[in-house]
């Protein structure tokens, strides 16, 4: 009988390090994807929090028939975004539409800006990534259904 040469062909050792080297190439692309993941989901779920407290802050101005509305409404705002924002994020006002005094019918607008930083080490893996944050605005307008004590404090601009 003839044997045949077995040329070329190893035990499977030579396997194992191009499984390492493979996944050594794979693993920064895997952690960035995943980075970029976290952070989207991260600053998405804060953004719907400063825009749902906005809104929630606004409604409340609007039957909101205390002294001291400005604070108050803030406070909500604060209490609905679960102490993501600082009184310094938000900003309330009164809109005067007919030109005379704040009343029923006219605005109360509530604004808030907030700065998302980034949570994962991204801008290490990526050394083109100028940015570390991202600056949220949420502005809200509802129509005051009563008015309160004090509506001297103006409306602040609309979000650039």
């Amino acid at each position: 009988m003839c044997r045949l040469a077995k040329r070329g062909v190893t035990s499977g050792s030579g396997q194992r390090g191009q499984a390492m080297v493979e996944f050594a190439l794979v693993l920064p692309l895997l952690l960035i994807v995943l980075f970029l993941m976290v952070d989207f989901g991260v600053g998405f779920a804060r953004w719907i929090a400063i825009t749902n407290a906005t809104r929630e802050g606004a409604r409340y101005g609007t039957v909101y028939t205390g002294n001291n509305p400005t604070v108050d409404i803030t406070g909500k705002v604060i209490d609905t975004s679960n102490d993501v924002l600082t009184p310094g994020d938000v900003k309330v006002g009164y809109a005067n539409v007919d030109g005379g005094d704040v009343g029923v019918g006219d605005s109360v607008v509530v604004r808030a800006d907030y700065k998302y930083t980034l949570i994962t080490p991204l801008g290490k893996f990526l050394t083109d990534l100028t940015f570390d944050s991202i600056d949220f605005c949420s502005y809200s307008d509802m129509r005051l259904e009563q008015v309160p004590d004090d509506t001297t404090a103006p409306a602040p601009g609309p979000c650039p």
